[in-house]
């Protein structure tokens, strides 16, 4: 549908990304559904879809359970998908344990996937090493060079997606830093920054097996802790590139003084993986040494695991600790459901594999929602995945470079 003041060549663009977008999220689809969705004729699906075909981005199909539309008989309607196989996206999450790379295809399905130690802070260091780790992943795996649509890398901290800059993250010497640009010019292919939990939000949205509303949470705990809020598949970053920072909502005033922030009470000082290892570590250093010991032996991602195992054997002192951080970690989601209302808030987090942590986060939360919140918002525990971030992050190059073009 051409807009007033938009040139021929743009409104036949417009039209392209919108045709590609439904049949990306509602395939398979035939082009007489695609034109009744989005109000445009026939011919321009079907020239548009032509195009597309010739391209190899789309793959057409009959498919018999769905022809019971055609009771008369006669041809059966072609249906449109898109070809997984038409590009490939790169993906990386920089977070605070590890590194992980993944290569996806263009439904999401990891072709490829490797992880390595945590990211040095030094920033020339960390895009050299980053640099050799994807060519590492693309040299062993199986796929066209030139159908890799670029590289998404999701990080911790304020995000200027649209700059490719690192505004502010818990590596103060990367702060500032156009990554983007940077490690574009060391590797040749195009390279998109994000938040890396507005990247599993958007990894939720384009790859997603089971459908989701158009308009969601997705509450991340780990070192740190955020939410990031998908607004009509849209994400939503904020003026200062920092939305979704709930990790420095003050919940406990008074409490104890946060590393990150330098605040008292916020949420990462009191139910954070690090506050939380610091709280074990000092009440079992008192009550049982010997555990404190096998603990101190393990890296801060396996001590977590360490953790959730002695929650599973009933240690008083390690349940004391969880127990208090699902309270203000509920609390602080109740505070959030409240304010803003999606339909729907995606759990994910190491600390939720115990089931005790859930039925106490959910607890805290019902209790403490306002009207129609409590039965109209899904509460609902994604499972706890170190890919997560990467993958989201290659969503966001299929959502950018496959889908919008840009």
């Amino acid at each position: 549908m051409r807009k007033k003041g938009v040139s021929l060549p743009e409104a036949r663009r417009q039209n392209r990304v919108q045709i590609k977008e439904i049949i990306y999220k509602k395939a398979p689809i035939t082009r007489t559904d695609i034109a009744r969705r989005l109000g445009l004729t026939l011919p321009t699906i079907t020239t548009s879809a032509l195009e597309m075909l010739a391209e190899g981005a789309l793959i057409e199909r009959e498919i018999p359970e769905l022809d019971s539309r055609n009771p008369r008989g006669g041809r059966k309607p072609l249906y449109l998908d898109v070809n997984p196989a038409a590009g490939y996206a790169m993906g990386v999450e920089l977070g605070p344990y590890q590194t992980t790379v993944c290569l996806t295809d263009l439904r999401g399905n990891v072709l490829q996937k490797e992880w390595f130690p945590a990211a040095s802070s030094d920033y020339a260091q960390m895009v050299d090493t980053l640099t050799r780790q994807i060519n590492g992943v693309l040299r062993t795996a199986d796929i066209p060079q030139d159908k890799l649509l670029g590289v998404g890398v999701g990080i911790p901290g304020f995000i200027e997606s649209e700059k490719g800059v690192i505004r502010s993250s818990m590596r103060s010497k990367w702060d500032g830093k156009s990554l983007g640009m940077d490690l574009q010019q060391s590797l040749g292919f195009p390279v998109l920054l994000e938040n890396n939990v507005r990247a599993r939000a958007i990894g939720v949205e384009m790859f997603s097996e089971v459908a989701r509303p158009d308009t969601f949470a997705y509450y991340f705990i780990s070192k740190g802790i955020a939410c990031s809020l998908m607004i009509q598949n849209d994400i939503f970053s904020g003026k200062t590139a920092g939305a979704g920072e709930v990790g420095h909502m003050v919940v406990q005033p008074h409490g104890p003084v946060c590393e990150t922030c330098h605040n008292c009470g916020c949420l990462e000082a009191l139910a954070g993986e690090n506050a939380v290892l610091q709280q074990c570590e000092k009440v079992l250093k008192n009550a049982d040494p010997d555990q404190l010991q096998s603990m101190s032996q393990d890296g801060e991602d396996a001590k977590m695991q360490y953790l959730l195992m002695l929650q599973r054997q009933k240690n008083p002192q390690v349940c004391a600790v969880l127990d208090n951080a699902a309270f203000h970690l509920g609390l602080a989601l109740a505070n959030i459901i409240n304010f803003i209302s999606p339909r729907l808030v995606l759990v994910e987090s190491q600390m939720m594999q115990n089931e005790e942590n859930r039925m106490r986060l959910l607890q805290v939360t019902h209790k403490n929602l306002f009207g129609l919140n409590e039965t109209e918002v899904d509460i609902e525990f994604v499972p706890f995945d170190r890919f997560s971030g990467a993958k989201g992050s290659a969503a966001l190059v299929v959502k950018k470079k496959f889908i919008h073009l840009q």
